[in-house]
């Protein structure tokens, strides 16, 4: 079905995506338009003949991509990691096209759609999702963002902390869209040379989001998300209270999704082998502690009465999770317990149930 006018458009739901002269999309596939389509469809100068639509009854429950998620039920429509992911996708090309920052799409429609989500399913349900979504620099984006919603609530963070936070993380590598395509998806390791124009993507998305209107925060975080507290980190070495707790938050975040992630260069990490090294790297200064504990205890308490395997090779469950050592749980074995924060010889291997 074909309209002339852009009015008419509205309340149908499109049969195929809409590019720009460019070949970016600009709205996906099953969106179901609403004037902001509209005032898009117009700023991209986009024909009425190139835009294929259906109609949609009152009852379907599809949720459009730029239709502010304000229940559980819209979350549930769609699916909150795949709107997500719709969402993030949509912003990029935005930023690519016009060089700025869609803020009214990010604080109406994006951000919504994060809380949402991390108000409504696990941590775990969420990655879970994660997995089965395409570009790995969208998913690693929607698990940082989902990660720092979570840590700014467990830190008692006020809701409005927590907007700017979870919008601040969320683009935290928005600077990476002006680094090359075959850089972000080489499948070796980098060479110096890369690495050092990958570093970049820290100061070109300060540079962007500075230019935004945007909570001056997340021009901060873009550029400070690879900071480390010890000082080790980059692109400025900054350590310890020149590191702003957003970025602090992010910083690990970032990390934590990294390692558990399929990469270009890898495989992702088993789980509790991420879990051991974000705690030794707490012990060693690279995070800061209270945010880093905070975290792995969100993560672990989680697992109480999850069966897992030890490196012996028995079966396990874990009873009790440290609020210091969170790594290292009581678990209960052949109906004993035993302190795994008191011995170095035997560890939690994988999560089976």
């Amino acid at each position: 079905m074909q309209f002339t006018n852009y009015e008419d458009l509205v309340g149908k739901r499109l049969l195929q995506s809409v590019v720009n002269s460019k070949g970016m999309m600009i709205i996906p596939t099953e969106t179901i338009l609403s004037e902001s389509h509209i005032d898009k469809l117009e700023k991209f100068k986009i024909e009425t003949f190139n835009i294929h639509v259906e109609l949609v009854t009152n009852e379907e429950v599809t949720v459009s991509v730029s239709d502010a998620p304000d229940s559980p039920k819209a979350a549930k429509a769609n699916g909150s990691v795949k709107r997500t992911n719709a969402l993030l996708q949509e912003i990029e090309d935005i930023v690519k096209y016009t060089g700025k920052v869609p803020i009214a799409d990010v604080e109406n429609f994006l951000l919504p759609t994060i809380l949402e989500a991390t108000k409504n399913s696990s941590i775990y349900k969420l990655f879970a999702d994660l997995k089965a979504e395409g570009d790995f620099r969208f998913k690693h984006s929607i698990g940082v963002s989902y990660i720092a919603a979570l840590l700014g609530r467990s830190l008692k963070m006020d809701e409005d902390e927590i907007a700017h936070l979870t919008i601040a993380a969320s683009l935290c590598d928005i600077g990476s869209i002006k680094l090359p395509h075959t850089l972000l998806h080489k499948t070796s390791e980098l060479d110096a040379g890369e690495y050092d124009m990958m570093k970049l993507h820290t100061y070109m998305g300060r540079d962007l989001l500075k230019e935004s209107a945007l909570d001056p925060r997340a021009a901060i975080v873009a550029v400070q998300h690879h900071e480390r507290e010890d000082g080790s980190g980059y692109p400025q070495q900054l350590a310890g209270s020149e590191i702003h707790i957003f970025s602090k938050i992010v910083a690990l975040a970032d990390v934590y999704v990294a390692m558990t992630s399929d990469r270009p260069q890898r495989p992702a990490l088993p789980f509790f082998q991420v879990i051991h090294t974000v705690y030794e790297n707490i012990l060693h200064g690279q995070f800061d502690s209270k945010i880093g504990l905070t975290f792995l205890n969100l993560l672990m308490n989680a697992q109480i009465g999850s069966e897992v395997i030890l490196s012996n090779g028995k079966k396990a469950s874990i009873v009790l999770v440290h609020a210091s050592n969170p790594a290292s749980p009581l678990i209960s074995v052949d109906g004993a317990f035993i302190d795994l924060s008191k011995t170095s010889s035997l560890q939690i291997m994988e999560i089976v149930g």
